[in-house]
């Protein structure tokens, strides 16, 4: 997946005129949650978190859509908020980071000033800074659907970019075992992250 990742990247560079091409820097909250999951035969509820990110895109044009690669950041918070509902004995005060990488399609209403958008496309997550009580469980890479809409403001050089994605997790966030404060237990089904993201760029 890493390589598909790359292999889009160098599509940007080389499929358009370096003249339409833009660079952008991005920033905004975030809310995500884990999916509930039955750990050790008992049904596992988790909170919601909020946190922010930043990072940074890169857009060309390829026929009528706009492709980025974009990454960023993520402050994701405390995920395993929940477990001590069920399991007292574990502590699950951690804090998760990720990077996200992103190869989205953009296609929007073509007009000088206001133009509304949508776009789609994978996103490959990539554990960052966690603690190494839970770092051997969470999956080294999983991906997700990244879905959502925003309206583009141009104003002279610069262009604005207001936008709303949906994350929706496609394959395992942890391992089929977590082992926390020497309990181990066992997912008897697949555990997703779900997150929403409120973002505003700016198109450079």
């Amino acid at each position: 997946m890493r390589h598909l990742i790359f292999a889009g990247a160098v599509l940007l560079l080389f499929t358009s005129e370096v003249s339409a091409q833009r660079f952008g820097l991005t920033a905004g909250t975030n809310f995500q949650r884990l999916t509930d999951v039955d750990l050790n035969s008992v049904e596992t509820v988790f909170e919601e978190q909020s946190g922010w990110h930043a990072g940074a895109w890169f857009e060309v044009p390829v026929g009528p859509v706009g492709m980025r690669l974009a990454g960023r950041y993520l402050e994701a918070g405390r995920l395993f908020n929940g477990l001590e509902e069920n399991f007292p004995i574990v502590n699950d005060n951690f804090d998760i980071s990720l990077v996200d990488l992103s190869l989205l399609l953009r296609y929007g209403l073509k007009s000088p000033i206001i133009a509304p958008y949508v776009f789609v496309g994978p996103t490959f997550r990539i554990p960052a800074r966690v603690d190494k009580i839970i770092n051997n469980d969470l999956a080294s890479l999983s991906y997700a659907l990244e879905f959502g809409g925003g309206i583009e403001f141009n104003i002279g050089s610069l262009s604005l970019y207001p936008e709303v994605a949906y994350l929706l997790g496609l394959s395992t966030f942890i391992e089929d075992e977590l082992v926390l404060d020497f309990v181990t237990l066992t997912a008897g089904d697949t555990q997703r992250l779900n997150s929403i993201i409120v973002r505003l760029s700016v198109g450079l």
